[in-house]
């Protein structure tokens, strides 16, 4: 059975117009983020098959094989006009404890077309509460690349980027520079959990990567445009990333990682 998801539409302050267009959203607001498969409160995607909607945590156990607190993985779809926050998120240890969420957020991106970001501190010793664009790594991306952030890295995404992000399954973030836009920072958070000396993984023209959290197959042996969530080598899941679906496109399958099998 092929699931399709309903996405939940997020506006951003530096998203663009892209979104809206190809998702038919009239609105002003530019839309930064799809949310395509997600288990957070008030951001939860309705996945459908035959006229019949289902949630993400309904399907946990048929999945993994036991239960877990919600559906391990979100997947959006992002676009940015201009720099997201320079921002850092905590591992599964910090999340527990500060935040009595059961899981931290490592995320890889799969870009869509050219992209930059900022990753990856150039100095350990830096200052978190003095950090600036000068003092990240500034990486360029190609379409078909995939960046890889373990939790705990600064990072930022540049304009013009777009992507698709799979992560675990956690909205924790803790801003340290958001370009002078006003919104609260998080600098004392973002000490406590950032990790200087890591640094993200490329693959370059990425057709398959290996994490405990997930896999990722480039694939275009099924139909349509968009996400498969798998387990082992059978497709569970189908998230697609627009209205089409075309034979011989390009096709990303995401299976669960071990780390699941004992994450309750």
């Amino acid at each position: 059975m092929i699931l399709i998801s309903e996405p939940v539409f997020s506006p951003r302050p530096w998203g663009d117009q892209n979104l809206n267009r190809l998702y038919g959203i009239p609105s002003k607001e530019p839309i930064g983020e799809v949310w395509l498969l997600s288990d957070i409160e008030n951001m939860k995607t309705g996945l459908t098959a035959d006229s019949t909607t289902v949630y993400p945590e309904s399907i946990v156990e048929e999945l993994v094989g036991h239960a877990l607190p919600r559906f391990p993985l979100m997947v959006k779809y992002i676009s940015a006009n201009e720099w997201l926050s320079v921002q850092v998120h905590p591992d599964d240890e910090l999340a527990k404890l500060n935040e009595g969420e059961p899981w931290g957020k490592s995320e890889c991106w799969y870009f869509l077309g050219e992209g930059q970001v900022l990753a990856g501190m150039k100095e350990r010793e830096k200052s978190i509460h003095d950090i600036r664009e000068k003092d990240l790594n500034h990486i360029h991306l190609r379409r078909g690349d995939l960046l890889s952030l373990p939790a705990g890295i600064v990072h930022a995404i540049g304009p013009g980027s777009k992507l698709i992000e799979i992560q675990q399954n956690s909205d924790i973030t803790y801003r340290l520079f958001d370009w002078n836009r006003g919104r609260e920072l998080n600098l004392d958070r973002a000490l406590n959990v950032s990790k200087p000396f890591l640094m993200p993984k490329l693959e370059e023209k990425m057709n398959h990567f290996e994490w405990e959290y997930f896999s990722i197959e480039k694939t275009c042996s099924f139909s349509g445009k968009g996400i498969c969530i798998t387990i082992g080598d059978k497709p569970s899941l189908y998230v697609v990333i627009d209205d089409l679906f075309e034979m011989d496109t390009e096709f990303l399958a995401v299976t669960l990682g071990p780390f699941w099998g004992g994450a309750i």
